[in-house]
């Protein structure tokens, strides 16, 4: 892609971002066709500015992300549209737009959202999602299936293993059929 390309690309992002930003005052088709789009401009600009081989793998994800859940969210017809759920996938979708179109050096006004915080909390948890043995995760993942917050699931499965341990002498760190 040359200068004038990208410039263009640039444009069209933020013409999107901006339609994502305000869904629910406009047409659904615009809705729509911003929400499919917006992945992969963003791909395209991430690429083109030889900004993605130097993302993180997560980034590559969040992008990828972006472009399957835009794709889902313009299937939608106008008559099952349901507001609370595609207004979050549309929220999360204007974020991660907004966010990568900075990289991109987007002109428009973005706003702050912590995105790179919630990525650090993100990889945290994955950390003590993993340290879990495995029939730890399995009964965290049981939990969260059941309406516990996965988050909680897993930080009371860490808090359950320090209680052992310091109560009974069973070091759960293992596996549970280990007790040694």
């Amino acid at each position: 892609m040359n200068d004038d390309e990208l410039a263009d690309g640039l444009t069209v992002l933020g013409l999107a971002v901006a339609a994502l930003r305000d869904w629910e005052s406009r047409p659904w088709d615009e809705v729509q066709k911003s929400a499919e789009s917006v992945g992969p401009i963003l791909r395209e600009q991430l690429i083109g500015r030889g900004l993605w081989e130097g993302l993180e793998p997560h980034d590559h994800a969040a992008v990828h992300w972006v472009m399957s859940e835009g794709r889902s969210v313009s299937s939608v017809k106008e008559k099952w549209l349901d507001g609370d759920r595609e207004g979050r996938r549309i929220q999360s979708l204007y974020e991660a737009a907004d966010h990568y179109g900075v990289l991109c050096g987007a002109r428009w006004q973005p706003r702050s959202y912590g995105r790179e915080g919630q990525i650090r909390s993100a990889v945290d948890f994955v950390g003590r999602f993993m340290a879990l043995p495995d029939g730890w995760r399995a009964e965290a993942m049981r939990r969260a299936m059941a309406g516990q917050d996965i988050a909680s699931a897993v930080a009371d499965a860490a808090q359950a293993r320090n209680v052992l341990k310091s109560a009974y002498s069973v070091d759960a760190r293992k596996n549970d059929g280990d007790q040694s």
